[in-house]
């Protein structure tokens, strides 16, 4: 089957500007070397749009259902393998299906997808295949073949080793969504990435409290409380006073978490952690 060319570069974008009805993105899908994820049914196109906006929110419940049924509207598309082979139990059977499947429906697909694809050849290890040990060379020799591509910048900013520049990259990359302001040769040419926005905000909040900017990355999830009305956010506020040692606050943002989203499996388990250590 033919597949056109979606920017979700961050993985999720360019000649003319607009979104359809379903808010989706649009894009000109002939203007670069993006990795290819959708296809031509309009149903798998709108099942990986939601898919892709709670990966990228660390809503990892919500996101595998969306990337299952992609594939029941379209079976051809190799990107939902990728990321389901990383959701699945390492070494079982279903990973192994995904594995195999991804590497066997990318072969007629660009370079880049193909880069893409080889993350699953990395060793096992957290947030694999996306952004585990060995990712960031990927990642670069994509952003290199297509720097336009926002699921690629996010991506690269994301798995960089060094702290200061996973920050400088992913501020760069929130300044090119939220300001359009940056390197022409990486700004977008079209579509609308604007859901990407929050999730940026989320991860520099844990970037910033990593290196010690503990205020600046409290400030980072009270924005992405505002921008994204789901469980995520409560959850990543929780972590924040759970890891300051404020039990209470902490068990108030879980609670919210779970209100919004009761099989919520991180602030379920984090709630029973602060019950077991009171």
């Amino acid at each position: 089957m033919k597949k056109t060319i979606l920017i979700l570069s961050i993985l999720f974008l360019s000649c003319d500007s607009k979104t359809n009805q379903n808010n989706l993105w649009t894009f000109n899908a002939t203007d670069g070397s993006y990795i290819q994820w959708n296809g031509e049914n309009a149903n798998a196109n709108e099942m990986l749009h939601h898919a892709m906006k709670h990966m990228y929110n660390v809503e990892y419940e919500k996101s595998m259902t969306f990337f299952e049924k992609v594939l029941e509207y379209d079976a051809s598309l190799f990107g939902p393998h990728v990321v389901l082979a990383g959701f699945s139990v390492n070494g079982s059977d279903k990973q192994k299906m995904h594995i195999q499947k991804a590497k066997e429906l990318v072969a007629d697909n660009n370079e880049t997808s193909k880069i893409f694809v080889s993350l699953l050849d990395l060793p096992k290890g957290n947030n694999w295949p996306l952004s585990s040990e060995g990712s960031f060379e990927l990642w670069s020799k994509m952003r290199e073949l297509e720097p336009k591509g926002k699921l690629i910048h996010f991506y690269y900013a994301f798995s960089n080793p060094d702290p200061n520049e996973r920050i400088k990259e992913m501020e760069i990359l929130l300044s090119e969504l939220r300001d359009l302001e940056g390197d022409p040769n990486s700004l977008s040419n079209n579509g609308d990435h604007s859901y990407m926005i929050a999730p940026i905000i989320n991860s520099l909040g844990y970037f910033y409290y990593g290196i010690g900017e503990k205020e600046k990355a409290k400030k980072h999830f009270e924005e992405y409380m505002d921008l994204y009305k789901s469980y995520n956010s409560y959850d990543s506020m929780g972590e924040f006073y759970f890891n300051e040692g404020d039990m209470e606050n902490a068990s108030i943002y879980y609670k919210k978490a779970i209100e919004m989203y009761p099989t919520a499996r991180s602030a379920n388990s984090m709630l029973n952690r602060i019950e077991e250590l009171n």
